[in-house]
């Protein structure tokens, strides 16, 4: 059994080198793979874009100079803008009330049932349009009708991740710190949470991207200011090349700061807490 193991790991730690294999100007294996995938793509929208009418599929020209088009005109950047602000308040929201609602049911357990037998999956069989529909009634046409359904939305997402961390938790550990300390805040701070620091990010990084897409649909129902209403507009007009414009930059916002910042930030807590 020893043997299949050390075969399994030098295989895995071939692999990974083979991978990372560089080739001329220092690029490695993998990288060269994506960027030729990403050349083969847009290489193919290009060549299907040709027999298509542009109102339907516009060519990756007519699509990038649309994008560079719209970093010029203000009212795009205010209504970006929106979006952002949108989507941070309502990812922090969603995941310090998941946090905190998760934290109830741990420190005292009585309360499990109602937190993950009835209100985790009520909230999350909960539609987000239907979110959005009572925030609309209720807040009316502005920001705080987005953030209130967006947040309720994410919420079960956070809760979920965040209380399956709280069940992985080793026993031993937490029952040690108890004689070392009888305050539960103390506690949470130094024990709890250094431990549940890959769910804690899990569930920030998972809110993080499906915020973008459920605050422009709120946005775009809602009629508020934000990206929503530029691709509702863009939409009512058939200006095809601007809806993709605003989805790519969508895309490139959630990858930069998913492994330009997060991911950095995750590896370098990791190291610090040695999880």
């Amino acid at each position: 059994m020893q043997s299949v193991s050390e075969n399994l790991r030098s295989d895995k730690t071939a692999r990974v080198r083979d991978a990372s294999q560089t080739y001329g100007f220092g690029v490695s294996r993998r990288t060269l793979a994506a960027i030729l995938f990403a050349l083969a793509v847009l290489l193919l929208w290009e060549v299907y874009s040709s027999f298509m009418p542009p109102v339907q599929i516009p060519s990756p020209v007519r699509v990038m100079r649309r994008f560079i088009s719209m970093w010029s005109d203000a009212g795009f950047l205010t209504y970006a803008g929106y979006t952002l602000i949108h989507v941070l308040l309502s990812v922090t929201l969603a995941f310090f009330l998941g946090l905190g609602i998760a934290l109830l049911a741990y420190f005292f357990p009585v309360l499990e049932d109602a937190v993950y037998g009835r209100l985790a999956p009520f909230m999350n069989s909960f539609p987000g349009i239907g979110w959005a529909f009572l925030a609309l009634i209720w807040f009316g046409i502005n920001s705080q009708a987005v953030i209130f359904s967006a947040t309720a939305a994410m919420l079960p997402l956070a809760l979920i991740n965040i209380g399956a961390g709280l069940r992985e938790l080793n026993r031993e550990t937490i029952e040690m710190s108890v004689s070392f300390s009888r305050s539960s805040g103390r506690r949470t701070r130094l024990v709890i949470l250094p431990m549940l620091f890959p769910y804690l990010f899990a569930a920030l990084r998972l809110c993080f991207g499906v915020s973008w897409q459920i605050v422009l649909i709120v946005e775009l129902l809602c009629g508020a200011p934000g990206l929503g209403s530029i691709i509702s507009f863009a939409r009512s007009r058939y200006w095809t090349d601007m809806i993709f414009a605003v989805v790519i930059l969508i895309l490139i916002v959630v990858f930069v700061v998913d492994r330009g910042l997060f991911a950095r930030i995750q590896t370098r807590i990791g190291k610090v807490y040695n999880v």
